[in-house]
């Protein structure tokens, strides 16, 4: 089968590889829709948690191609979903519902066999069907809207609370819709581009701000006592860093966007402690994976103005540098037979 290996850090190919083989509880799913995540960039450069070589994917919708001989829940030919985070159940993390820190957690796409390929091997476990009513396009969504219903989960938020988001791209997007729908009254968008500022308007920003030196003014004169809400969508320190010097008292900080492994920044304990800061983290999803199909079939969420390529696998190498570069939305990949 053809298949995208990340052979070392920075070092891409499109292969012909083996296809997977299917254990006795698991299942094997023909590809059908396959996004391109910023989680695989810090892949490729070696900032994440994985091994190479390594076949790329973790965003993807497809058919059930083979059933294991334990399987009783699918069948040959029903559209699936997948939960890329696979848990063991018997640590202690997972007896205690916090499996997303489970002691043996694995990956697909990080670091077990992913979805660009086409095929792809998945514990029936993390397995779901997709409402018939779901284009592959939304389909392909639900991972990343898992992420983004785990993250509302984590953040406590009240009617009426002014919220930012730092970074406008697929994720911050989805971001937006998710805290209107929460109950931000005021909710600014800040990126470098305008055209993602036009798509967060559409979906629900209020005010949006074009980032530049002049920021940190722009944004007092909006929120002079800070944001009640403060998210980063872009795991870069100098937007991390201005999003904490815009939380005002009582405030919480949401980390969403992944930061390369190695970055620091400093803060003072004291800012924390006087102003009554929160300051949370949220890494992947949780079981979500239901709740953002819901979110998704109701129409909370819209993730189809979000797709700016959808692509076949073969031009990956170059739809890659494209997204790299910053000049992408979401960047999909169907596979043509």
């Amino acid at each position: 089968m053809r298949a995208v290996v990340f052979d070392a850090p920075r070092q891409l190919s499109l292969q012909e590889v083996a296809e997977p083989v299917c254990a006795a509880d698991e299942v094997v799913i023909r590809t059908c829709r396959a996004g391109l995540c910023g989680t695989d960039l810090h892949i490729f450069r070696d900032e994440y948690m994985s091994t190479y070589p390594l076949i790329p994917g973790h965003e993807f919708v497809g058919e059930v191609h083979q059933v294991g001989r334990d399987v009783v829940a699918f069948h040959v030919g029903q559209r699936v979903a997948a939960d890329p985070n696979l848990y063991c159940g018997r640590c202690d993390f997972c007896r205690n519902r916090r499996h997303n820190h489970c002691d043996n957690w694995q990956g697909i796409g990080i670091n077990r066999s992913g979805a660009f390929a086409e095929y792809v091997s998945v514990p029936a476990a993390a397995c779901y069907g997709v409402p018939q009513s779901m284009s592959d396009t939304e389909a392909a969504f639900i991972e990343p809207v898992s992420c983004v219903v785990h993250a509302m989960n984590r953040l406590s938020m009240a009617a009426g609370d002014n919220a930012v988001v730092f970074g406008a791209g697929p994720m911050g997007a989805l971001l937006i819709q998710a805290l209107r729908h929460r109950g931000a009254a005021m909710l600014v968008a800040v990126d470098k581009q305008e055209s993602r500022l036009s798509t967060a308007r559409e979906l629900g920003a209020t005010e949006t701000i074009v980032a530049g030196p002049d920021l940190p003014r722009q944004l007092r004169r909006i929120a002079p006592r800070g944001f009640d809400v403060v998210v980063d969508a872009t795991g870069v320190l100098e937007a991390i860093l201005h999003g904490l010097e815009m939380l005002g008292p009582c405030g919480r900080f949401l980390q969403f966007g992944v930061a390369p492994r190695d970055a620091a920044i400093t803060l003072r304990p004291y800012d924390v402690f006087r102003n009554d800061w929160t300051i949370l983290g949220s890494f992947a999803l949780c079981y979500t994976f239901e709740q953002a199909i819901a979110w998704m079939t109701s129409g909370v969420i819209k993730v189809e103005p979000l797709v700016s390529h959808c692509l076949p696998l073969d031009e990956f190498a170059a739809a890659f540098d494209t997204f790299e570069r910053g000049e992408t939305m979401k960047v999909h990949f169907r596979f043509d037979r």
